[in-house]
């Protein structure tokens, strides 16, 4: 399943000024990868602040980014992790934090159908 409301984006330069605006998520990498595809940049050896950066742009051409925030381990990928939303308004991560939350439902939602 990919998301319907983002997309992903490669250059980090469209990504600048965003700011966190404590909007967060739960979900396991699995699901987030599931969901949004392989992340932007990952260095998965829990050395840096940030283990798994996606950078998305919404429907409406704004920017978000989700990552990890100093977790300082590697992340187990069916372990739930606290995901940061960074943006460049206080609106854009609300919403894109309601859309990931009704989107990683869904694919639980499809995920356990596909089980049965």
């Amino acid at each position: 399943m990919n998301s319907i409301h983002f997309r992903q984006l490669r250059d980090p330069k469209l990504i600048n000024g965003t700011s966190f605006f404590n909007d967060l998520i739960y979900a396991t990498p699995n699901e987030m990868k599931y969901l949004l595809g392989e992340p932007t940049f990952e260095q998965n050896d829990g050395k840096g602040k940030v283990n798994m950066e996606w950078l998305l742009e919404m429907e409406d051409g704004n920017v978000i980014t989700i990552y990890d925030y100093k977790e300082h381990k590697p992340l187990h990928p069916n372990g739930q992790v606290e995901w940061h939303i960074g943006g460049n308004f206080r609106f854009d991560t609300h919403l894109a934090k309601q859309l990931l939350s009704e989107e990683l439902q869904l694919a639980h939602d499809e995920m356990m159908r596909d089980l049965k």
